[in-house]
């Protein structure tokens, strides 16, 4: 998903340079280049989301944690952990109810261009059903770690 997003990430920088020339030397601009380059940024969001998870890139304050004895740091990161896998499944499961809402419905967002709801609840179902992998993966793992050292 991570290799998605940075071939996304490409692909809007690719069509910005495109508009800056069609405005520029041909004067027709591209109407619909902001509008895409919204989707694709949305799009960036819910697909590097878990891969920034994995790799530990998520932003973290440990000004408070630093403090803390290991025992307790281990209860706070497995908290947030377990947090995690539920705020995950929470928005997960209503991301996919009201997408098979709107397809069922057939509602548009209606811009330049129109483009079916569902697919962009469908893509934040997706993220956070990988965040809600990984969030799981890392309390196993932290769980099964700790299950070995005693």
């Amino acid at each position: 998903m991570a290799l998605l997003a940075g071939i996304l990430l490409v692909a809007a920088v690719l069509i910005v340079c495109w508009e800056i020339a069609m405005r520029y030397f041909v004067r027709q601009p591209l109407v619909w280049m902001v509008e895409v380059c919204e989707y694709i940024l949305f799009s960036i969001a819910f697909l590097g989301a878990p891969w920034l998870l994995k790799k530990g890139g998520h932003v973290s304050v440990d000004i408070v944690t630093e403090h803390l004895s290991s025992r307790m740091r281990r209860y706070m990161r497995r908290t947030a952990m377990a947090s995690g896998v539920i705020v995950s499944a929470i928005i997960c499961g209503f991301s996919f109810a009201t997408a098979l809402e709107c397809y069922t419905t057939g509602v548009l967002v209606t811009k330049t261009i129109n483009v079916p709801k569902h697919y962009f609840l469908f893509l934040i179902c997706l993220g956070y059903l990988l965040l809600l992998c990984e969030f799981a993966r890392q309390l196993f793992h932290d769980l099964k770690s700790t299950e070995e050292r005693d």
